[in-house]
């Protein structure tokens, strides 16, 4: 029988939230971080039974459309949850972070934005919805965010969850934000030494990756996999409390 767990936020709140595993047949299961790329998304898998990882390409829209019978829980670097307007839950995620790291926690797009054929045209639409306009990294990845936004549904938030991989390092480090640009190699290294301590059998997978995938895209996935574990032992926490958008979507960043 599953039991409430009280989470103590950094805001102070109270978070009552449901822990995803619930019997011992879900140690036959696996968990897995999500992270974008630019050919697609990449999947860093755990075992729930052996705790062995793996990696793969995946096609999350039809994971979001289709839930796999083994799977307990899903982490995904990507904002879930649109507004026409500023989301609590990346004020509250850059504050974390502080100043250095806080920078890539970027302004959500509007749910209008992301369908735009260009970014000129999703800069203007996001400007007169938000009163600001659309940064071009976020128009990278607007693909993407549209991709899951019509995929995902309020029911599908009991098992995949949004998460940001710079406030997973800071939770897996201590409450700590990263002291280097995840791209640079110290920030290489920086992630994976702490991946190690919960993932020993990472660093083979950083060099058979599949083509096109960084090794930052992997380390992402994998400490969004880090996550999702959490989350099945209803250990994670929430930035915030969550907001609803018009889609009923619940809007915030697990760690």
């Amino acid at each position: 029988m599953k039991k409430s767990i009280g989470i103590a936020l950094p805001t102070g709140l109270l978070c009552w939230i449901e822990p995803v595993n619930a019997t011992l047949g879900d140690w036959n299961m696996f968990v897995a971080g999500i992270d974008g790329y630019p050919g697609g998304w990449v999947a860093f898998k755990v075992d729930l039974a052996t705790s062995g990882t793996s990696v793969e390409l995946v096609d999350l829209p039809s994971i979001l459309g289709n839930k796999p019978s083994d799977l307990a829980s899903l982490a995904i670097d990507i904002p879930i949850g649109l507004f026409d307007g500023t989301r609590a839950c990346d004020k509250a995620a850059r504050k974390i972070l502080g100043n250095k790291r806080g920078t890539s926690v970027f302004p959500v797009p509007c749910r209008a934005s992301v369908s735009a054929k260009d970014h000129d045209t999703a800069s203007v639409t996001n400007l007169h919805r938000t009163g600001r306009k659309l940064t071009l990294q976020a128009w990278g990845i607007a693909k993407k965010i549209k991709q899951v936004d019509n995929a995902i549904s309020p029911l599908n938030q009991k098992w995949a969850f949004e998460v940001h991989p710079e406030v997973c390092f800071w939770a897996l480090a201590g409450e700590r934000p990263m002291r280097h640009k995840k791209k640079s190699k110290d920030g290489i290294n920086e992630r994976l030494a702490l991946l190690l301590t919960v993932f020993p059998d990472i660093e083979p997978h950083l060099q058979t990756r599949p083509v096109g995938v960084g090794k930052d895209d992997l380390l992402d996935a994998a400490v969004a996999a880090w996550t999702a574990l959490r989350l099945w032992q209803g250990e994670a926490r929430q930035v915030c409390e969550p907001e609803t958008d018009e889609k009923g979507l619940a809007a915030t960043i697990w760690f």
